[in-house]
């Protein structure tokens, strides 16, 4: 007698990938965290290292630093390598900073050199610091790119009103924002130079 064959049903086809669909599901956003949770590491051991540099750089020169080719205060700016990297460091921010940081957190705009989040977007740096009283404002927009709870782009950022929101939601920065952070002070003017030209 020849042994009946057995054919896989069409329910037992689909249960199959109904379960392999959920386990990928399942993967994909389990990879997406960790990727997150990465960025975020990244992001803050950036934002510590420009902090430790940017210390040592007004202990040493006695002012806060100011990035090559900007004259603007009260603005924020990216923090910026003008023209790569010059052949010598002293009185620049890049000789308190290691070469493997320069190449992880940097990111080319033209001829221009930037600090960058982990999600590759650009750190936000302002002079004096609105939240920060220790001189200056350092800061992601976090994982979605915007700025605290206003819905602009970090690329994007034109009006002070939009920086007031700064340090909300899931930015990362170098403050913690409080209940009474001070808001837009009518001293300052409603527009400014986008972070990136």
């Amino acid at each position: 007698m020849k042994p009946m064959k057995h054919y896989f049903t069409l329910i037992e086809i689909l249960t199959v990938a109904a379960i392999i669909a959920i386990l990928a599901g399942i993967s994909v956003g389990v990879i997406g965290l960790i990727s997150n949770k990465n960025a975020e590491a990244q992001t803050q051991a950036t934002i510590k290292a420009l902090e430790l540099a940017i210390g040592q750089y007004k202990a040493d020169n006695g002012t806060i630093y100011l990035p090559e080719g900007s004259t603007k205060l009260n603005t924020p700016i990216c923090i910026t390598v003008v023209n790569g990297i010059p052949d010598n460091l002293n009185g620049t921010l890049l000789k308190y900073l290691d070469q493997k940081l320069l190449n992880s957190a940097s990111k080319e705009n033209g001829s221009n050199r930037y600090f960058v989040d982990g999600w590759g977007r650009p750190l936000i740096y302002r002079i004096p610091g609105k939240f920060n009283k220790t001189g200056y404002d350092l800061g992601s927009a976090g994982p979605d790119g915007k700025v605290g709870d206003s819905g602009i782009a970090i690329e994007e950022l034109t009006k002070y009103s939009d920086y007031a929101k700064f340090g909300k939601e899931d930015d990362i920065t170098n403050f913690t924002r409080g209940d009474t952070d001070p808001s837009v002070s009518s001293s300052e003017p409603e527009t400014f130079t986008k972070i990136l030209e």
